[in-house]
């Protein structure tokens, strides 16, 4: 159980992390489009409706079709002029709704305001701001809180029950210490008794006497 909770914790920090990530870095790249880019105005040159096909990730799904406006601007930025084509960032699911919108708006010679990247003046930007990326990167951002959240819970668990399952340590015992005094000092003399049947005298740990094989100690 504990290998498994470590799994889904390192597994659920690093997917949250990068969702973490992915999310911020799409709404900062949006926040920069829209409130960062200067904005100029720019002159419709002509304009055309291009067909978005979108295949989706389900598999055996049927491909999606999406119709945008792609305007041609004229803009200039420094005293320099530009021409670019964009497509807009709204789409029509069908092509007459997206010529009636071109026809409407985006007619030769009316004036719109475009935004531009100051880094690169070719790269436009015009309409009205597609809030469907910036939910789409608000839920990756609260979905990665959210696994972030869980995995390091999962990864607190199994610290844990890897401290309650680890054995105890054995408390060592200092070994006694003895003085250079005493190790000095003359061994300990060993007591000694005399054989009853010769005389001798023998180790008072011995059982016979090892002069005349004896028996020291009684049965």
């Amino acid at each position: 159980m504990k290998r498994e909770l470590l799994g889904k914790g390192v597994m659920g920090l690093f997917v949250g992390i990068s969702l973490v990530v992915v999310g911020i870095l799409g709404g900062r790249q949006l926040h920069i489009l829209w409130n960062i880019w200067p904005s100029t105005d720019g002159v419709v040159v002509r304009s055309a409706v291009q067909e978005v096909l979108s295949v989706p990730y389900a598999k055996g799904g049927l491909p999606i079709h999406n119709f945008s406006p792609k305007v041609e601007f004229r803009y200039s930025v420094g005293g320099k002029s530009y021409t670019t084509e964009a497509p807009s960032v709204n789409a029509s699911d069908t092509y007459e709704k997206a010529a009636a919108s071109l026809a409407r708006l985006y007619t030769k010679g009316t004036h719109h305001p475009i935004r531009y990247n100051p880094g690169n003046p070719s790269e436009i930007r015009f309409g009205t701001i597609d809030f469907g990326p910036l939910a789409f990167s608000f839920v990756l951002l609260v979905g990665g809180i959210v696994l972030s959240i869980a995995g390091m819970n999962s990864l607190v668990i199994a610290h844990a029950l890897k401290a309650e399952v680890a054995p105890a340590k054995e408390k060592r015992v200092p070994a006694p210490v003895v003085s250079i005094a005493e190790r000095a000092g003359p061994e300990p003399a060993v007591v000694t008794i005399h054989c009853p049947a010769c005389g001798r005298p023998v180790k008072a740990n011995e059982d016979t006497c090892p002069n005349c094989l004896k028996a020291l100690r009684a049965a």
